[in-house]
């Protein structure tokens, strides 16, 4: 089963995903204005329900690099994606992971010898790689009735027809 959904790049960017039909990174980014990309779930193509989402993600990556935003569409295979939604969420997901795992103990010591971005990135590798050994593509996570969020490990596969959907010039706006 497809769902349409949205992915907020700079234009370049969308250019070279259009003409080749995949992305060319995954999430885990840092910028050259020093700013990062959160990539709880890990390394994945994170795409969104919400076009005015996506445009918002456009923005923030094209400021970045001086260029225009753009919006993609595309579809994405929901088969083999685990769901996520208010009861059960992010942090659920990620306790009931790292409890799996690790003792208390360990847990403890880690938490408080890495900062936040490095304990970010542990621990959504950790469910990255907890959900691939669970046979899972990805997830699915319900924030709302107004946003769902899809995490593809594998984008190759799962992501399909992409498309521009809207460019925005920031000269424009600002």
């Amino acid at each position: 089963m497809r769902q349409i959904v949205y992915r907020g790049v700079e234009y370049k960017e969308a250019l070279r995903v259009v003409r080749s039909g995949r992305y060319e990174r995954e999430e885990r980014r840092h910028f050259v204005n020093g700013a990062s990309a959160k990539a709880v779930f890990g390394s994945g193509v994170y795409l969104v329900s919400n076009p005015e989402v996506a445009a918002q993600y456009a923005i923030c990556h094209a400021e970045t690099v001086w260029d225009k935003a753009a919006i993609l569409r595309q579809e994405v295979d929901v088969t083999g994606l685990l769901r996520l939604d208010e009861r059960y969420g992010e942090n659920e997901l990620r306790t009931d992971v790292l409890r799996s795992k690790y003792s208390m103990e360990t847990l403890e010591y880690r938490s408080h010898s890495m900062g936040y971005r490095e304990w970010l990135e542990w621990t959504g590798d950790e469910v990255r790689s907890y959900l691939l050994a669970e046979g899972y593509a990805g997830l699915q996570y319900r924030i709302s009735p107004e946003l769902t969020y899809y995490v593809c490990y594998q984008p190759d596969k799962q992501i399909h027809e992409i498309s521009i959907l809207s460019v925005v010039d920031l000269s424009e706006i600002t």
